[in-house]
């Protein structure tokens, strides 16, 4: 059976206990941790509580913990606050850490070294604390020109892969959506491109407008080449459940689960 992770940005908008209760009683035991939960003074508590219960988590970018801060890792970097953060993600058997790029105000020209050198850090950092990281891919935004994300691109990838060979990609299936400059066949490509690089999958549906986490259905994008997915690589639900009952949470994840099992996977080049 596909190893599937949900994202506790699934379930935002409600203080952590609540939403990993939610969780634990729909039957999942693998969480992302993630923003858009509500923190509160027990956070730290409350996830070592669902650990020793039996949850197993992974962390992505600005994680829900004892501090909440919002970074852009194209403009700077607080080494102390990424050593305290490995340091408790290490303490708490967290093996696997992935962090957006970050933008750049399109008016910047020599921002790519900067960014290169924090990401080279933080690394460093996790590799120290053997705890596997990853950059996600990101996508042009359609609505604001005044600044740039970073890895929104095959090429951006591609060099991205070239100059950081100690650092991992998580392939973001809904962001891939909203590259609309490129065929399906060329957003597939990245499976084969990343190859052995490929930390995660995010997972979830939009408009083609926007990221906005929607629920997947037949008609998404990607579901018709699941085939193309690694076959080894976790797969993270990333699709919005907000205030939704355990049932309702427990069919979702148990209809996305069903979307993986039973497929046979196409490996790298085969067909």
């Amino acid at each position: 059976m596909r190893e599937l992770w949900v994202s506790l940005s699934t379930y935002g908008g409600v203080p952590t206990r609540t939403a990993l209760e939610t969780l634990w009683t729909a039957g999942i035991r693998h969480v992302e941790l993630a923003i858009g939960v509500k923190p509160s003074a027990d956070t730290v508590e409350v996830l070592q509580e669902y650990g020793r219960r039996g949850i197993q988590y992974r962390a992505h970018h600005a994680i829900v913990w004892q501090e909440r801060r919002s970074f852009n890792l194209a403009e700077q970097f607080d080494r102390s606050y990424f050593e305290r953060l490995t340091d408790w993600m290490a303490a708490m058997n967290i093996t696997a850490y992935s962090v957006h790029p970050g933008s750049v105000s399109t008016h910047q020209s020599n921002s790519i070294n900067f960014w290169l050198d924090h990401l080279e850090q933080l690394a460093q950092l996790c590799h120290d604390r053997r705890i596997r990281f990853g950059v996600e891919t990101m996508y042009p935004s359609l609505f604001d020109h005044t600044r740039r994300e970073l890895l929104r691109s095959r090429t951006e990838i591609e060099q991205f892969l070239n100059l950081m060979p100690g650092v991992e990609l998580v392939v973001d299936m809904a962001h891939l959506n909203l590259w609309h400059d490129c065929s399906t066949e060329e957003k597939l490509h990245l499976f084969q491109l990343a190859r052995d690089r490929i930390l995660e999958i995010h997972i979830s549906d939009n408009d083609g407008l926007r990221d906005t986490h929607t629920a997947i259905n037949e008609k998404t994008w990607w579901v018709s080449h699941i085939a193309n997915f690694p076959s080894d690589v976790p797969i993270v639900l990333e699709s919005r459940m907000n205030h939704q009952g355990v049932e309702q949470v427990r069919q979702r994840v148990q209809q996305t689960q069903a979307l993986f099992d039973g497929v046979t996977v196409h490996e790298p080049g085969t067909h």
